[in-house]
Parts: structure tokens; C-alpha cells; sequence
């Protein structure tokens, strides 16, 4: 499905999809019909049903139709480069690592879900990994809450001597980060686990000296109390998966359980928080 129409209309209709607790498969907003933008909306089925939660405005011009049989993994290839970020290079295993010595490699082959690092989201958990590492923090404990690819949690394992603990909800994303923790040599040094949340017993623990959590805002808010708990005296938290116009009411959120805001970085239309409990 592509809607074009004005931007601020867009940008309504892609929070809203952000926040369904089924969303598409993918959804991205482009600017090829200027002075209109297109958003471009890819459902696993047809969507009818869909429809009618997206509340479209009249004036939008809506065009729906199915997708060619192709190989879209093979195909996604095409148009995946590697990513830099701070130290990491991010790389598909249809390329090359990167010759500089200074550069950490984490290879993460193209797949149909669960990132390959070429979002601002997971690059900007990176930059802010790496500006940690600059500035001499070593954290023992690291959690990467909501692993998806497991690429924040192999960027910790190729750097620091942590003890590491990745989560997800979806038993795929294990399934996916478990591969790419192993083409990375790191696997004796993650531990993967399914977990809901903050809900799992290895958690309850706490003390972590590194929290990522790159979700969404509403859960971010949501457990802001769980994931604030979870630090230890000191620790940082890094948040990601929220947009810049989403950054106040999330840092709010965990300001009221006695954390700090140390930065706010901006990528794009996305924001990642860094805080200090």
C-alpha cells in the first residue's frame, strides 16, 4: 500500500502504525512525490482489515496493490550497504569487513525482520556505545533489552569483558540473534533469552552496570519502573525506538524514578536517550 499526501498526515499515520500491537511487516516514508511525501505500508495479507484502524483522510490519495513473487531477501541485498557507526562497521555477509584496524566488524547477514543496523535506532545505540567506550566506562553487567538482530549485544561482546544478558519476546528474534552471535565468534559470551519485558527471573537480579533498551515509547513508558530498577548505582541506560517528538514524555518517564538525563541524541526523526541512574 502507498498513501501520498502531505507529510504531517503521514507522520500521524506512522506513529499511529508504531504503536499497533500487530503492526505491518514494514513501513517507511519517502520523499519522491514532493511536494507530497509517500508512505509506503507492506502487509503479510491483505489489508482490508487494516484499513479501518488507520483512519486515512479523505484528501490522501490511497493506492493498494499486491507485491510481485520475488526473493525479497536476494532482492533487499541490492540495496544494502554497510553501515558505520562510532567504531562499528555493520556489514552483510554479501560484503566485505572492513580493512581499517581501528574498526570493529560485526556481520549481520540481510534478513526479512529484526534490523540489520541500518536504522537510526540501532546506530545511534552504537554512537552512544562507542562515546562510553571513548570516555573509559567498562561496565560488568550489560543488558540488551529487546535484542531483535542481537547487534547491540555482539557490539558490547566484541569490546568490552562483560557478562551479557539479551532478551526478546519473539522467539524468532532469539532464533535470528542466536545465529548472528555465532557468525560473530561471540557465543560464549551473550546469554539469549526469551523474556517478556522485565519479566524473567535472570532479570530480577538487577545490578546492571548497561541497559539498552531500544523498543518503542510506549512500552518504554510503560516499564519505566521495571527498566529503572534494573540499574545499578551509576548505571547507564540507553533508550531507543522513540521519535524526537516522543524524547519529553519518555525522559519524563524515567526521571521520575530518580534517573539523569546525560544526552539526547537526534537521528532523522528518532531520538535516543542516554541516562544515568
Amino acid at each position: 500500500m502507498a498513501i501520498v499526501g502531505p507529510k504531517s498526515d503521514l507522520l500521524d499515520i506512522e506513529n499511529h502504525l508504531h504503536g499497533l500491537v500487530e503492526p505491518p511487516l514494514s513501513f517507511s516514508l519517502f520523499d519522491d512525490e514532493l511536494p507530497d511525501w509517500r508512505l509506503q505500508i507492506i502487509f503479510a495479507q491483505q489489508p482490508a482489515e487494516q484499513m479501518g484502524d488507520l483512519d486515512i483522510p479523505d484528501h490522501l490519495h490511497v493506492d493498494i496493490k499486491p507485491l510481485p513473487e520475488k526473493n525479497w531477501v536476494i532482492e533487499s541485498l541490492r540495496y544494502l550497504t554497510s553501515q558505520r557507526a562510532g567504531r562499528f562497521f555493520i556489514h552483510g555477509s554479501h560484503e566485505e569487513a572492513s580493512d581499517q584496524l581501528k574498526d570493529v566488524c560485526i556481520c549481520i547477514p540481510a534478513g526479512m525482520a529484526f534490523g540489520t543496523g541500518h536504522h537510526e535506532t540501532t546506530s545511534g545505540c552504537l554512537i552512544e556505545l562507542d562515546k562510553l567506550l571513548l570516555a573509559g566506562v567498562v561496565p560488568s553487567r550489560v543488558l540488551d533489552l529487546g535484542t531483535g538482530a542481537g547487534i547491540l549485544a555482539i557490539a558490547v561482546a566484541m569490546t568490552l569483558p562483560a557478562d551479557i544478558i539479551a532478551t526478546d519476546i519473539d522467539p524468532e528474534a532469539i532464533e535470528v540473534a542466536s545465529s548472528n552471535v555465532q557468525i560473530n565468534g561471540v557465543q560464549d559470551k551473550i546469554e539469549l533469552l526469551i523474556a517478556d519485558g522485565v519479566e524473567h527471573p535472570a532479570l530480577q537480579v538487577g545490578g546492571f552496570d548497561l541497559v539498552f533498551a531500544n523498543i518503542l515509547a510506549a512500552p518504554l513508558i510503560d516499564m519505566a519502573s521495571g527498566i529503572s530498577s534494573l540499574l545499578a548505582p551509576g548505571g547507564v541506560l540507553i533508550l531507543a525506538g522513540l521519535l524526537e517528538t516522543q524524547a519529553e514524555a519518555v525522559t519524563s518517564a524515567y526521571t521520575g524514578f530518580g534517573l539523569q538525563l546525560l544526552r539526547l541524541q537526534h537521528r532523522g526523526e528518532w531520538a535516543i536517550l542516554t541516562m544515568r541512574a
